[in-house]
Order: C-alpha cells, then structure tokens, then sequence
C-alpha cells in the first residue's frame, strides 16, 4: 500500500509565468535523474510530517538561545552545541548584546528624530504601518558599528564557509553595511506580510549560480545540500530585474546570508514580533522542489505524485518580487498555522538572526500593552554583488539621502526633502568606517586567505574608481 499524508492536500492549479520559464524547468533535473529526485521528494514530504510534528509541539522552546555573556565567556564563540542546532534550525537569539539603559537611549533618540524628520520617516509619528525609512540616524549607526555588534557579526558571519578559501572571491571577515529600515509598531496594529523568504524570488531557479547553490536538491539528495556552504552563493545574482524600473519594496540588492534585527523593546508572542518555521533543510528542499510537484494527487498518496518538467508553472514566484507567497494553497506540506512559531519572548537588548533562506512572518496583531520596536541589520559579507553595496553606502550616507533599495521609492520631491541624520561622527572604529566604504581595506592582512585578499583589493580600487562592474566577475565560480 503506497504511503499516504495525513490529509488530502490537494491545491489550486498556478498560474503559468512566460513561455520562457518552460525552457527553465526543463533545465533544473537532468533527465537520468528524474526518478532519483521523485523518490527524494517523497522522502521529503514523509521528514516534514515528522519533524514538523516534533516544531509545532515544542513552539518556542524549539528556537536556540544562546546568552552574550556565555559567548565572551567562550573567547567569543558560539558554543559547539549552539552551533549545530542554529545550522539546523536556521535561526536563533542572542540574549543581551546590549544593556536595557543603552536601548532606552537609543530608542529615546530614534523617536525624536522619527517625530523631528517625518519628510525622511516617510510617516507621521506615529505611523500606523509600522516601518520607517531611516537609516543614518546616530542611534542606528551607533548599535551597527558597536564594538558588540561586530563582535557578534563575526561569529555569526564565520558559521558559513567555503570549501577553497584561497580562490573564492569573499571575505566572511569583513561585513558591507546594509542599510535597512527600522520598525516601530504600536499595539493593535495588524501586518498584512505573510510567510515568504528573503533573497529574491524567481531567481533561485532563473540564474545558473543561484540555481547551482540547490544542485544536491535537484539531483535527488536535499540531505546533501548545506546551505552554510557559499562557494557558489556567492557569485549568485539573487536580483535579475534591477533594471525594470519599477518600485520594488520587498526586493534587496546586496548578498545576505542572515537577516536579524535588535530589540528595542520587550516583546512576548502575539505582540508584534518574529515568527519562524525553524528547519532550514526541509523548508528549501521542499520550496525548491515544489514547481516540479505543485499537482498534488488526489489520492493523497505520496507513491502518486509526478514530475513536471514541462510547464512554466513556478507557484508563489513572481519575477521582481520577494518569494512572499509561500501560502497554504501552493505551499500546503508546510502547515505554517502550526509550525510558523514565535520565536522566544524577547527583552531590550536581544538580537535574533535568521537565514535568508528560512520562511518567517510577523506577529498578524499586536496585541500587547506597549510598542514592538526593532533596529534591522543584516550580515552582508564583502562580495562581488556587495561591492556595489558599499558604493552606493558611502555615496547616500554622504548624501544623507536614502540607500538604492529604498530611495527608488521615494518621488523627487520626497528625495529633495529627506533628512537622515548621517554623521560621520558617530562612527567610532576604523572596521565601521571600512563597511561604510569611508576607508580603504587592508590588502596587506597576514591572516588573510588569498581570496580575501583579492576582494579587498577589488573592493579599494572600485572606492578608487567610484565604478565596479560585477558581471566580469560573476563567472569565476570554483568548482
């Protein structure tokens, strides 16, 4: 008798996306592999019910927590233990960075420039959608280039790798800021983004590098894949369509490979915070395998699924958006009522990271007494996509006007009139100065890899230049 799931979780046909994605499907499995990635598709569905099970019974409990003062304790590093189930799990918190009298300076600083500047907020305080559109504020930029803070990038930064340090073109070492927005959310406001995941859309399956970084998944053994491995993540164009001209609020220019955020405030579940569906592996096996078998059997037996490889169906992906429709209707296995959980109660001072390749959402209400407030700051390696990255950083924060991802939404008028309070001033450390692309970075590091090296001195002479062309580098994959 075939292996049946729990339910019939048959779904509502997708949409075909152009004719052109027909090619793209015929490209992700090799022919002779066609049965090895079904049977591999069935042992995934028969993992999830699983593991999903062992999620939505523990919640919370489920995402580890790891506390600042044990990471210095251990010469600053993650603890072995913490360490592994962050890999598996694809997100974690750090309890108290940064003490409670520090946010309430902060955040006490981040409101009057917020209430001073609504031309460069984009709101009046308070503003009733949540998010704010500053990102050089000296509260923000203080926290970012804090000597914890990049403390804490490094460790989190360095549980990635690359198999040949000495040719890949990156630098786990050396962090580009990313400018991102903040979050002030008052109770009873309602978020209206569901579960999706970072880092595009359409182009984990669309560009050959990106498509390269799922290569174990798509022949057959997603327990192969690590997504903690970059050799070729990093040469992956995870924006295909910069060039549309279009206001795309939910795409993100630069290399990421985590997305976390600083509580300014303390929050429990079902205030306004974080929700995770915690299991890395298994949420992007499934994501990515899901276009080959979005027609689910109505038999519900698992034996009854078949391979597409013909049609431009690509459920929930939309060229030049965000992955943002990982719904119950073309994403049913992942059961995300029960297994999207809060993460821990937080206080002031805690970090959380999650990987960008972890679906997440946000609390629907906030149904608690008081604001849900949190700094963004991704990790953002120095690349060959973040050298543009750090171009156009040094370029707004001297302009103190909006970074590329967020000032195409803006009209001219807004642009004329935006304030964001950069200052040069408020960064203390010749490491923040260099993320900004104020400094030059050090090609002379004795413990510097030869690839490191070599990014370094790209990254310098495109400072020099104020001109870097990425595609001539992109190729340079090692395999």
């Amino acid at each position: 008798m075939s292996p049946s799931l729990k339910q019939n979780t048959q779904s509502p046909i997708p949409a075909d996306l152009d004719s052109r994605f027909r090619i793209l499907k015929g490209k992700l499995v090799d022919p002779k592999l066609q049965k090895a990635v079904t049977a591999s598709w069935k042992r995934l569905l028969m993992k999830m019910e699983e593991e999903f099970a062992a999620i939505a019974e523990a919640g919370s409990s489920y995402i580890p927590i790891v506390y600042w003062e044990d990471i210095v304790k251990n010469n600053y590093q993650l603890p072995t233990k913490t360490s592994k189930l962050f890999q598996e799990r694809g997100s974690i918190m750090v309890k108290g960075v940064f003490d409670r009298q520090q946010i309430d300076v902060w955040f006490n600083e981040l409101q009057d420039f917020c209430k001073e500047h609504p031309e460069t907020a984009g709101y009046t305080y308070p503003n009733p959608a949540s998010w704010y559109n500053c990102f050089w504020t000296k509260p923000q930029t203080e926290a970012r280039f804090h000597p914890n803070m990049q403390k804490m990038m490094n460790i989190f930064a360095n549980q990635f790798y690359v198999s040949d340090p000495s040719k890949c073109l990156l630098d786990l070492d050396t962090q580009v800021a990313y400018a991102d927005r903040i979050r002030i959310r008052e109770p009873g406001t309602v978020a209206s983004l569901s579960m999706h995941v970072d880092s595009s859309s359409i182009e984990r399956w669309e560009d050959d590098n990106y498509r390269a970084t799922y290569k174990e998944i798509f022949e057959g053994r997603w327990e192969d894949w690590d997504p903690f491995n970059l050799d070729i993540r990093a040469y992956s164009t995870e924006d295909l369509y910069e060039d549309s001209g279009a206001s795309r609020p939910t795409v993100c220019s630069s290399f990421r490979t985590l997305q976390g955020w600083l509580a300014l405030s303390d929050n429990k579940s079902g205030e306004g915070t974080l929700k995770v569906l915690p299991n890395i592996k298994l949420c992007m096996a499934y994501v990515m395998l899901r276009p080959l078998f979005w027609n689910d059997p109505a038999s519900g037996n698992i034996d009854d699924y078949v391979i597409d490889v013909e049609t431009p169906k690509f459920p929930g992906a939309e060229p030049s958006y965000g992955q943002l429709f990982l719904s119950d209707d073309f994403y049913p296995h992942l059961k995300q009522k029960e297994t999207c959980i809060s993460i821990p109660d937080v206080e002031k001072g805690d970090f959380v990271y999650w990987h960008t390749d972890i679906p997440h959402e946000v609390d629907k209400e906030h149904n608690g007494n008081g604001h849900s407030s949190v700094f963004y700051y991704g990790l953002t390696p120095l690349s060959i996509l973040n050298i543009s990255v750090l171009l156009d950083n040094r370029k707004s924060f001297m302009a103190n006007k909006s970074p590329i991802d967020y000032g195409t939404q803006l009209t001219e008028a807004q642009r004329e009139a935006e304030f964001q309070g950069a200052d040069i001033n408020n960064i203390h450390n010749l490491e923040g100065l260099r993320s900004m692309g104020l400094k030059e970075f050090d090609e002379f590091d004795a413990t510097a890899s030869a690839g490191q090296i070599r990014i370094r001195k790209l990254a310098n002479e495109a400072l020099r230049n104020n001109l870097f062309d990425k595609e001539k580098y992109l190729k340079e994959i090692q395999q």
